[in-house]
This record gives C-alpha cells, structure tokens and sequence, in this order.
C-alpha cells in the first residue's frame, strides 16, 4: 500500500520496527512494523508562492503560481505566462510549503465568459521564449457575474491560463 502511495502523491515515509519477542530455541524473532506516511496537502488549483530559490530551480519560473496537478510530482503553472515547472517529492518536502489560497470550490463566484482573444507572448517573464504551445494557452477572457447578468452591464477582462478552453457562453 505504501508503495502504491508514492507512486501515486508526494509522500514522506517513515518506518520503525519493535521486538516483541524472540525464542532463543528456534532462533525466531516477532517484530512489530509501524509506518507513518505524511502526504502533500496540496491540491490541485491551489495558489502557492514560491521562495526565491526554488522558483530559479525551476527555470526561473513566476514565485506567484498555481498546482496544475498532483502525481508523483507537483505540477505547477504560471498563469501569467503559461510556463511549467514540476517539484519533486524530495524538493517539497526539504522545503515544504503552504498555498496562499485554497481551491475550496464553495467559495468560488460563478462567471459567464462573453468572449475570448488569444494572448501571444513574445518572451515570457523568465526571458525563455515560449513554446508554440504555451503561446497558444493564455487568452483574455471578457466575463460578467453569472449572478449580475440582465441587471448590470459590468464586465471584466482578466487573462487566463484556461483560456484556450473557454468559449463563449461557458460558466
């Protein structure tokens, strides 16, 4: 089961044994196993802020960014920019951190999307250019409140790192 688990999320294990007792005649020992295993808290959508060293030992990756998803390792993106970085379960747990912001989908507000533009970057914050595919990723979004539609005309434009998903009418 433990191997199961870290192969699965980032885990930390620790193992210890404790003679119960042995028989000196037939040469046999019983030991007691007990295994703690701490799992990442993180989830996916959470918002983390990265130490200055880690985010350069991630390619120079934006410190402000969100968890993409969680296996072995944790996949991170900048939403700003589309770059990826994966951390470690060695590198988590040397430094493990917190998110700033949780995705508790009960306290998220419900938008409509109007329209969309496709962002295309020439260079990304970290001075690397971006791929083909990262530049097809981001798109500012025109949005209102689902909540706000037919009484108010307040719009929004935020760019977005789903953007390339969303079309018009989506929620």
């Amino acid at each position: 089961f433990i191997s199961f688990l870290e192969n699965v999320v980032p885990t930390k294990v620790k193992t210890s044994k404790k003679l119960i007792g042995t028989d000196d005649k037939s040469n046999i020992s019983n030991y007691k196993y007990t295994n703690l295993v701490e799992i990442c808290p993180l989830c996916k959508d959470d918002l983390l802020y990265l130490p200055a060293k880690t985010a350069r030992n991630l390619g120079n990756i934006s410190r402000l960014v969100i968890v993409k998803n969680i296996s072995e390792v944790i996949h991170l993106l900048d939403p700003l920019t589309g770059q990826v970085g994966q951390l470690s379960a060695d590198q988590y747990w040397r430094d493990p951190l917190r998110p700033v912001i949780t995705a508790a989908r009960s306290r998220m507000t419900r938008f409509v999307v109007l329209g969309k533009e496709p962002v295309v970057l020439q260079r990304n914050v970290s001075k690397k250019s971006a791929t083909r595919k990262l530049r097809s990723q981001l798109a500012t979004l025109t949005l209102a409140r689902e909540d706000d539609l037919g009484i108010n005309d307040k719009q929004f434009e935020e760019n977005s790192h789903v953007g390339y998903l969303m079309k018009s009418g989506d929620v």
